[in-house]
């Protein structure tokens, strides 16, 4: 029998804590979210190694993956995710990110694209029995419009860039956390809104494939 306790706190212990993450309360998230629950279309071995995951069971997921743990949880800290926020976690997939967000923040609404995904992830959350995350289907590209802006949005994988529509859901202040393609080379970036403005700061370098096809820049010439 698979001891998945004893390889979350390894996860936690060898992979996030040396990769500089010191807030206990992302740690505790980290160590207390059973991840293996959200496996679905992700071969069992595989679930606390440091690697993207790829949802590579099934063909019509398989390009899609969770990052690495440890990146996910630096991100986190880096964007001080404070406990009365309210988080838009874009590319959610079967629930894990939001879970782990749930944790550290008050409010949090999963974005993913495909119904399938969007039930397996609120069966997920259920069975942990979470109450503070909403899990929502549309388009990544397109956000999630509700009443009231979010103070930060996550959007889980490469982008060259940030679609205007996702920038107008995030408060004055708030913050969208992403890795930006630089060429070849990505980066964990912060953008801070300000006014009518995003101020980009980069952070530790990152290259992971893009979320989807629609956070590519379109190539500027036709044949």
């Amino acid at each position: 029998m698979t001891d998945f306790n004893s390889m979350r706190l390894n996860m936690v212990n060898n992979q996030i804590q040396p990769f500089a993450v010191t807030n206990s309360v992302i740690l505790d998230a980290f160590a207390t979210i059973p991840r293996e629950i959200f496996g679905q279309f992700i071969q069992e071995s595989a679930i606390y190694t440091d690697n993207i995951l790829y949802l590579n069971q099934k063909k019509k997921f398989e390009s899609r993956y969770y990052l690495p743990a440890a990146v996910f949880a630096k991100m986190i800290q880096i964007a001080d995710i404070r406990k009365h926020e309210c988080v838009l976690d874009i590319g959610c997939l079967t629930g894990y990110s939001s879970a782990i967000l749930s944790k550290i923040c008050e409010t949090v609404h999963g974005l993913e694209q495909h119904e399938e995904l969007v039930d397996i992830a609120e069966e997920n959350i259920k069975k942990l029995g979470i109450e503070n995350i909403k899990v929502h289907q549309g388009n990544l590209k397109d956000g999630y419009k509700k009443k009231e802006l979010f103070d930060a949005i996550f959007i889980n994988g490469s982008v060259d860039l940030v679609p205007q529509s996702i920038n107008n859901q995030v408060k004055d202040g708030g913050r969208v956390v992403t890795i930006k393609r630089d060429g070849q080379i990505g980066y964990m970036v912060i953008l801070k809104k300000a006014g009518n403005y995003m101020n980009q700061i980069n952070h530790f370098e990152i290259t992971v494939p893009y979320i989807s096809k629609d956070f590519k820049r379109k190539s500027e010439f036709a044949f």
